[in-house]
């Protein structure tokens, strides 16, 4: 059998898309399955690899329930095979195959009801590579150092991907920039919109997910405030062009929170400063 790939040589694969509402990630293990299964049904082993999971009842038609940055997903189990397999609400699915000395995780992702997120899908990247330093017992400040500097690196790769195998070469994500301390829409921001209410998608089929973003000058909570302004805003000028209110979804409004570039400058500061609108592919 041909050596495969284990432990960290993971991070190097990406995820491919087998069509576009189907997302899958391959890792492999030098590890038994039942090594990885436990942190798979673990509710507590989830907080370190993935996200807070407040509800986890490992069974077939189980409930589970996780809080991702505030945001709340819960559904039911359903599938679940001990070592093999394990179906969650039908959105991510995770399967086992025993293999030479190790074992092969097929890690599979549905398009989402708020469409394909490329910070999101950089985010699985890294929570992947989490979950192999997990099971390695890598120490958890060098692994969580390692997760953001590799989110960073993905998110540029995952918009790319996303134009080539989701959108047929359209744009992915418009990003509209903020003075600091500044709610108001800037000129070029405004332009912006204007382009994205102009695509034919847009027009006729496609709704549009805004996330905000911050890097001002001020305390968390009045950069949430801020923040929530920026969208409202946005929002409003999407409204005032001709797309209907239901077809806006706000997502997340998280502030100061997930910088793309470093905040040591202000130019960086400045770039981090942000709304993200998201046609929904």
């Amino acid at each position: 059998m041909t050596a495969i790939p284990r432990g960290p040589d993971n991070d190097l694969m990406l995820g491919e898309f087998t069509d576009r509402e189907t997302l899958r990630f391959v890792r492999d293990f030098a590890h038994p399955p039942q090594t990885v299964w436990q942190t798979l049904v673990d509710k507590a082993q989830y907080k370190t690899w993935l996200w807070e999971c407040t509800r986890f009842e490992a069974r077939l038609d189980g409930q589970f329930r996780f809080d991702i940055s505030g945001q709340i997903w819960e559904g039911r189990i359903r599938e679940f095979e001990p070592e093999r397999r394990l179906d969650l609400g039908g959105h991510i699915r995770f399967e086992l195959f025993a293999s030479e000395g190790g074992c092969r995780l097929i890690f599979t992702l549905k398009r989402p009801p708020t469409g394909w997120s490329p910070m999101a899908l950089a985010g699985y990247q890294a929570w992947l590579g989490r979950l192999t330093r997990l099971i390695a017992k890598a120490p958890r400040e060098e692994t969580e150092a390692w997760a953001s500097d590799l989110w960073e690196g993905m998110f540029p790769v995952y918009e790319r991907l996303l134009r080539r195998h989701v959108s047929g070469g359209a744009k992915i994500v418009w990003r509209l920039h903020f003075d600091d301390n500044a709610a108001a829409l800037t000129a070029e921001s405004a332009a912006q919109l204007d382009e994205l209410v102009a695509m034919p998608e847009t027009r006729s089929e496609l709704n549009v997910v805004v996330d905000g973003f911050g890097d001002d000058s001020c305390s968390q909570d009045e950069s949430l405030k801020l923040c929530r302004s920026r969208v409202d805003n946005a929002c409003a000028h999407l409204r005032g062009r001709g797309i209907a209110a239901e077809r806006i979804a706000v997502s997340y409004v998280l502030g100061n929170y997930h910088p793309l570039v470093s905040r040591e400058t202000q130019a960086g500061r400045a770039f981090n400063r942000r709304i993200e609108l998201r046609p929904t592919y």
